[in-house]
């Protein structure tokens, strides 16, 4: 690519990351870099759109929250934090739905590609902050 000529591996990751987050030009798959059209953020995207799961466990026979559901498993999961803790890694909030609720958390059913996207919903920012 001869555009990346003279630039610094900085600046590579920089527009690599660009096309990432903003452009939708690239995304991930695998864990590899590959155009948008055949990313895991389009078909979670896609999914999103049209209010329906991606996950395999989610199209399976766990239950999927509901809004109510998930608000309601967010207020006990925060009343339930150990003394002195202060937040629960976004990475966990999956695992805690399954393990605990035995319902899968599937922000995609619920309209928005991302987790942390989710979680900034007006209809949950009275109980937690990304």
């Amino acid at each position: 690519l001869d555009f990346l000529a003279g630039r610094s591996l900085g600046q590579v990751c920089h527009i690599v990351q660009l096309a990432i987050s903003q452009k939708k030009l690239l995304g991930y798959l695998n864990g590899a870099v590959v155009p948008y059209k055949r990313s895991q953020s389009m078909v979670k995207e896609k999914c999103a759109e049209v209010g329906r799961p991606c996950s395999s466990a989610a199209r399976g026979t766990t239950k999927v929250a509901t809004w109510d559901v998930v608000r309601s498993c967010l207020q006990e999961i925060i009343a339930t934090m150990p003394p002195g803790a202060e937040s629960i890694p976004l990475s966990n909030m999956k695992r805690i739905f399954r393990s605990r609720y035995h319902l899968e958390l599937s922000e995609t059913t619920l309209g928005y590609p991302k987790l942390s996207e989710l979680l900034q919903d007006q209809r949950l920012n009275d109980l937690c902050a990304v």
